[in-house]
């Protein structure tokens, strides 16, 4: 099938010149700037469109890659234009959002979807290269859903289906993992730089262990990869953290507290058995 792409940013033109790399007919790409245009066409061996009806009209599949807040605003121009045709596929690539954003393209039958790619998409050539092992979301219209399975299939990538109503959720989870690990490693970092371990030394010293982490969470799932005091119910060890905490750096207590109490609910699935000691942990970490 055709595809075109309104949108020349990263997303747009790494997913179009994977498409290309893949065997897909990309047709080309429409951009606020003509010179982004370009860019994305260069990558897919297709053509930069100087107007959306030129787009549109050799285009069976859009996929809408511009900035999520403009998404739903393109749509519309779409359709007040009238330049969708029946039976047409109309895709984005947000997380965040659910197909119901393109909800006004059904006025013109078209059908609507969104496709999400779990990954960051921080440079053009890594996020290519990236894609070959990225699991997608898709959502939308129940009628032509299996033309973008049958698209993941032929590109070998993993997929699984959600609802509208799932969406939110799922990208919750998304960046717990990728933009609330950043801010932990970060929190990590700053109790190391509290007792003068400078950030660029304190993370070298802690990759391997976050690496280590991460590949024991895939190995063998968060409740057996689970180490630490906690894990093993160490109550005097949590009490000299909560100790030194009250002395250097009583600022940073609550986040340790609060991801203190997580992990215990984690340990309790599958190490603790100890009931008096965890009921120990629990109190001491709720303490104001």
């Amino acid at each position: 099938m055709r595809i075109g792409f309104i949108g020349a940013g990263k997303v747009g033109k790494a997913f179009g010149a994977y498409l290309y790399k893949k065997g897909f007919n990309v047709v080309g790409y429409f951009s606020k700037t003509f010179n982004s245009s370009l860019k994305g066409a260069s990558l897919t061996n297709s053509k930069a469109f100087k107007n959306l009806e030129d787009l549109t009209k050799e285009s069976e599949i859009v996929f809408i890659t511009t900035n999520d807040d403009e998404i739903q605003r393109v749509c519309k121009l779409l359709v007040e234009k009238d330049i969708l045709y029946n039976g047409q596929i109309l895709v984005h690539m947000s997380g965040a959002s659910s197909s119901t954003i393109l909800g006004r393209a059904k006025e013109k039958g078209c059908f609507i979807y969104s496709m999400h790619p779990l990954q960051a998409f921080a440079d053009v050539d890594k996020a290519v290269r990236d894609l070959e092992n990225t699991v997608f979301s898709i959502e939308g219209d129940a009628e032509k859903i299996c033309v973008l399975e049958n698209m993941l299939k032929i590109t070998g990538n993993n997929y699984f289906k959600i609802n509208s109503e799932q969406k939110s959720i799922y990208h919750a989870a998304a960046c717990v993992v990728s933009n609330y690990l950043v801010a932990l490693i970060d929190y990590g970092l700053s109790l190391m730089k509290s007792i003068g371990i400078e950030e660029k030394e304190g993370y070298k010293a802690l990759y391997p262990l976050i690496e280590g982490t991460i590949k024991n969470i895939y190995d063998l799932g968060t409740e057996k990869a689970l180490t630490g005091p906690i894990a093993r119910v160490d109550v005097d060890t949590v009490n000299k953290h909560l100790e030194s905490f009250r002395k250097i750096i009583p600022d940073k207590l609550k986040v340790y507290k609060t991801l203190g109490l997580m992990t215990l609910d984690l340990a309790k699935r599958e190490k603790l058995r100890d009931d008096e000691k965890v009921k120990i942990l629990q109190n001491i970490l709720k303490e104001v």
